[in-house]
């Protein structure tokens, strides 16, 4: 992509925001460099805490949208989202197939029953693409390795977890500022998991041993837990395989490299 998705020009200061035109979101600078990913005291799939070095990027500030999908649906004619399926829970949340409308009152709500393959559909329409795991987790926790992107101590009513007592979705503007990331990425922590482009697999974590190909069989990661999850469950560590393909508490954002988008 060029200079000419952005409306403003991108600067290289951490936590500069952008509006991408494509889908009109707004984007966050998160520069490059080494970072402690993972963590010794976390789960076993979030061990051992290792340095990776990622490249400088724009996430998302905020998760997609019901309105900011329903954008994608007209666009291109991309199916709703609507299962028949108990296991996923998906009636408070299934769009509407004929008026492609989503649930009432959910509009800032982050969109939900979505599969690896919607997110990446998405992210192509906007010029964008599905974080690595790597990304999405420097964006969360910045450089120090902290466990909320706040800081190491939980905070009720910085994020919409199973202590919020919510039980279902929230606008994904409810707790920004005071739980942003050091970057000023906003609902990292519960509200949904999020797909990115990773493979589940085993850490250290290395972009270059074939867990980043698009192409590759497998399931792909989910971070950051959900409203469904507790505190011991939804922090910048926490990894999730995607093995049930699509839930009400998934959704997802994206990301576009630095040098991809010009000065």
């Amino acid at each position: 992509m060029t200079k000419k998705q952005v409306a403003i020009p991108p600067s290289k200061s951490a936590g500069h925001v952008i509006l991408w035109k494509a889908d009109g979101k707004e984007m966050v600078y998160v520069p490059g460099g080494e970072f402690i990913m993972g963590s010794d005291e976390g789960r076993e799939n979030e061990q051992p805490a290792h340095k990776v070095v990622v490249a400088a990027f724009y996430i998302d500030r905020y998760p997609v949208t019901n309105a900011e999908y329903k954008r994608f649906i007209e666009a291109t004619g991309h199916p709703v989202p609507c299962y028949d399926v108990e296991w996923a829970h998906p009636h408070e949340y299934n769009w509407d197939p004929e008026t492609c409308s989503y649930p009432p009152s959910k509009a800032d709500h982050p969109v939900v029953l979505v599969t690896w393959e919607d997110a990446l559909a998405y992210a192509a329409w906007a010029g964008k693409r599905l974080p690595t795991e790597a990304e999405w987790e420097l964006a969360a926790r910045g450089t120090d390795g902290r466990r909320w992107p706040w800081g190491n101590e939980f905070v009720p009513g910085r994020c919409n977890t199973k202590e919020a007592g919510i039980g279902g979705t929230s606008p994904v503007t409810r707790y920004s500022p005071q739980a942003d990331s050091p970057y000023g990425v906003g609902d990292m922590v519960g509200n949904v998991w999020e797909w990115t482009s990773s493979l589940y697999r085993p850490y250290p974590y290395r972009a270059d041993d074939g867990r980043e190909s698009l192409q590759a069989e497998g399931w792909r990661v989910l971070r950051g837990g959900s409203w469904l999850n507790d505190l011991t469950r939804a922090c910048c560590t926490a990894r999730l395989d995607g093995d049930f393909l699509f839930f009400n508490n998934v959704g997802f954002r994206c990301v576009i490299s630095a040098s991809d988008v010009g000065e």
